[in-house]
Formats: structure tokens, C-alpha cells, sequence
């Protein structure tokens, strides 16, 4: 049931479809801050963005994806964001537990001292096939490459 203060915020999406709706309510609806409006969702990216080895080897329990998908759980965390490998492999698992944001572009460390600009690495029918409520998507507005993040993104 939402709260008072979620259907203030609904409010504020009256252009919105009822889809889109549903899965904000959903998000703002789980977690230890359920209800108020606030979000808490841990994103992990390190793995493809940053190289596993230097994000997970001081904790190698993080290797496993249901790792950072079961601490979200824990935590109480309104929803859990990360890239399409990830989200494939504890979407089934995890169905209906938390919601799922599929980050849809990914960075990586191999070019140094260019303009950033991520990769495509998942899509919205993606997001759709694995029950996701939400879509997360980097641009880089300072970056030469910001209108090509902009183009893709449509």
C-alpha cells in the first residue's frame, strides 16, 4: 500500500505511463526507507568499469554476483543497479526480492587521458526480458563525447 508520501511523489509523474508509475512505486516501496520517499540502491559496476581484481579481490566473496545482489537484500536497499551480465545471472534467483535497475552503458579503465565515453553493453528489451523496474544510463556532461552519449541513449 503506499504511503501518503509516495502518492505525493506519483503526483508529481502525471505524464507518465502506468507502467513507468508502478515500478517507481515499486522501488520506492521496498527496502528499510519503504515509504518515504528516499532511496538507498547499490550499484555495481566495479567489475566491468574499474576491473574485477581491483574491486573485489581485498573481498574475493565479491567475485560472485549474487554477492552484491543478496548485501543489497540485507541492507535494505530499495533496488539494485548493475550491468546486464550481472543482472542475468540473479535475475531468475531473485525474482520479485528487490527491484533491478540494468545500468545499460559501461566505462572501462584501458583508455587514459581521452574524453569518457561508455559503451553500449545492454538495451531496454533487456531491461524488459529480465523483470527490471528501471534502467540506469551514464553521460558525462563535461566530456567532447556528451552529444554521441545523448544519441545513443534515444
Amino acid at each position: 500500500m503506499a504511503t501518503a508520501r509516495v502518492r505525493e511523489i506519483l503526483s508529481w509523474y502525471t505524464s507518465e505511463n502506468p507502467g513507468v508509475k508502478a515500478n517507481l512505486a515499486r522501488i520506492m516501496n521496498t527496502g528499510r526507507l519503504a515509504g518515504t520517499g528516499k532511496f538507498v540502491i547499490l550499484p555495481v559496476d566495479q567489475g566491468f568499469e574499474h576491473g574485477p581484481a581491483r574491486s573485489f579481490a581485498p573481498n574475493p566473496a565479491g567475485y560472485d554476483p549474487r554477492y552484491h545482489v543478496e548485501l543489497a537484500i540485507e541492507a535494505g536497499c530499495n533496488a539494485y543497479a548493475a550491468p546486464l551480465g550481472f543482472i542475468e545471472h540473479v535475475a531468475s534467483d531473485y525474482a520479485g526480492e528487490i527491484p533491478l535497475i540494468l545500468k545499460l552503458n559501461n566505462s572501462d579503465g584501458l583508455a587514459k587521458g581521452i574524453e569518457p565515453c561508455s559503451a553500449i553493453t545492454g538495451s531496454v528489451e533487456d531491461a524488459l526480458r529480465l523483470g527490471c523496474a528501471a534502467i540506469g544510463y551514464t553521460i558525462y556532461p563535461g566530456s567532447g563525447a556528451r552529444n554521441e552519449q545523448y544519441e545513443a541513449l534515444r
